[in-house]
């Protein structure tokens, strides 16, 4: 038995749900992630209507535990270099989506898992979800990506003090390093969820693609070269996107007379 990856629209959202056996926690494996290969292809070819996509399991006690037995039991030097740009590419595919990503993470992200969760926008935690970037346990290093995305989380010193140990960690220290950006009671996940996707819904959607490309630049690029990079964005949200609309509208609000009192 697998894991399954599931997908639902709904609201303009994409749903990217990991279901495991019963009583085991989702893993990845190579059909696993031809999977959701295809599904970014889909989500992709339909990116124009949606606003955002969540990432999350069907388990309430794992998010996801990285590889599986049977992938474990077959590695070997041959293999684990096409396993780990595979990993690679389709994380950098989901990181790439050109909306929010989501991860809603309630119980255990460890090894690939936390690096699955890495790769999106912005992680979201119950307060009974636990991290670990656990590789060197088994003797290997992060293969997808973890290495970059954990540092650039965390920074250096942080990064190294997590894989050196790997160790658990909560998820208030998550969000207390920059892992994750929000934890809270189980019952205020969805909540919060819910709240920040209706923020998402009201605002533009080429704007908000235009800064997600933004925001992932920065750390490589000069101020003078962001100068040319907001501008050219600029005009892309005034002739692709509806930014002359709202615009017109909130001028609009701005000089209509105040509404008069009522006796």
């Amino acid at each position: 038995m697998i894991t399954r990856l599931t997908t639902t629209y709904a609201d303009s959202v994409c749903t990217l749900l990991l279901q495991p056996p019963e009583g085991k926690p989702p893993t990845l494996d190579y059909t696993v992630m031809d999977a959701l290969d295809a599904v970014l292809a889909g989500i992709e070819a339909h990116a124009a209507e949606l606003s955002a996509v969540v990432v999350r399991s069907a388990s309430p006690k794992f998010f996801c535990a990285g590889a599986n037995i049977q992938v474990l039991e077959t590695i070997d030097r041959h293999s684990i270099a096409p396993w780990v740009r595979q990993g690679h590419r389709l994380l950098n595919r989901l990181e790439a989506l050109p909306l929010p990503v989501i991860a809603c993470v309630e119980g255990y992200a460890m090894g690939g898992g936390l690096e699955l969760a890495m790769a999106c926008d912005v992680i979201f935690a119950s307060d009974a979800a636990r991290f670990g970037q656990s590789e060197t346990k088994l003797g290997f290093v992060t293969g997808w990506g973890g290495s970059y995305r954990l540092v650039r989380r965390v920074g250096v010193a942080r990064a190294k003090e997590l894989v050196f140990s790997g160790r658990l960690f909560d998820a208030a220290e998550a969000v207390q390093w920059g892992v994750a950006e929000w934890h809270g009671p189980p019952e205020a996940l969805e909540r919060h969820l819910h709240e920040f996707l209706t923020a998402v819904k009201g605002n533009s959607r080429v704007a908000i693609r235009e800064m997600k490309q933004i925001l992932a630049s920065c750390p490589d690029t000069s101020l003078e070269e962001n100068a040319t990079i907001e501008a050219n964005a600029s005009q892309r949200c005034l002739t692709e996107g509806d930014a002359a609309d709202r615009l017109q509208a909130f001028l609009r609000k701005k000089s209509a007379p105040p509404p008069k009192p009522s006796n």
